[in-house]
């Protein structure tokens, strides 16, 4: 999920410029992903197949397949761009390797703002008389090591929006007020998978951009086992 929430909207027109230029990629060599669309025409009618290429403005050509795989012996549809009214992309996680269609992943700096803010919204959620919870402070500290590379500072983003809904639901649950105030620190670094625990007060989360993102009551869980 957390692929396509980084997707952000395009005209229907740039879009296909972008995916073509993908298959024109495919079709000179270079091994990418099957694009398989399904085109939404203005007379309620619904196309779908491989996106084999796209004139701007003027025609769209997919090619119909059997269990997903091109061959020779499929037949192939010319489809007027201006009929077109959507398109519905069927393995949306293709979109996330062309870098037109995907939000830049935030900067160094932007990532230290972005931890601060969810640091402070826990604070005033919980403490809202004062922009500390328990008495202490609550801080995301980042230790950039192996960091500090775009995948790293994607699951990094991700981390930090984890972790925060984490303890939001912690802060929730019955006595959940009086844990998450036992909290003073969060510390996010590089490690061999996604996941969260809790030492001396301390909440540790470590980040590995290869791995999947563990869902928010995951975190939960690891966050409050060392209550």
């Amino acid at each position: 999920m957390e692929g396509v929430q980084r997707l952000v909207a395009r005209s229907v027109e740039k879009m296909l410029d972008a995916l073509a230029a993908v298959a024109v990629r495919g079709r000179m060599g270079e091994e990418v992903p099957t694009i398989n669309l399904s085109l939404h025409l203005a007379q309620g009618v619904r196309l779908s197949g491989v996106l084999l290429d796209y004139l701007p403005r003027e025609a769209i050509l997919l090619a119909s397949t059997r269990d997903g795989v091109l061959s020779r012996n499929e037949t192939v549809t010319y489809v007027a761009f201006s009929s077109v009214v959507a398109v519905t992309v069927e393995s949306p996680s293709v979109l996330n390797q062309v870098p037109f269609l995907v939000r830049p992943a935030l900067s160094r700096e932007d990532l230290l703002k972005h931890a601060e803010r969810l640091a402070r919204e826990l604070a005033e959620q919980f403490w809202p008389s004062q922009s500390q919870l328990g008495g202490k402070p609550m801080s995301f500290e980042v230790d950039w090591v192996e960091l500090d590379t775009e995948p790293g500072r994607r699951a990094l983003e991700d981390a930090l929006n984890v972790t925060a809904h984490a303890l939001r639901l912690m802060g929730k649950e019955q006595n959940g007020l009086e844990g998450i105030r036992r909290i003073s620190q969060v510390k996010f670094a590089r490690g061999r998978q996604m996941a969260a625990a809790l030492e001396g007060g301390i909440g540790k989360v470590s980040i590995d951009p290869s791995s999947p993102m563990p869902s928010a009551q995951a975190f939960r869980k690891g966050l409050s086992a060392g209550l």
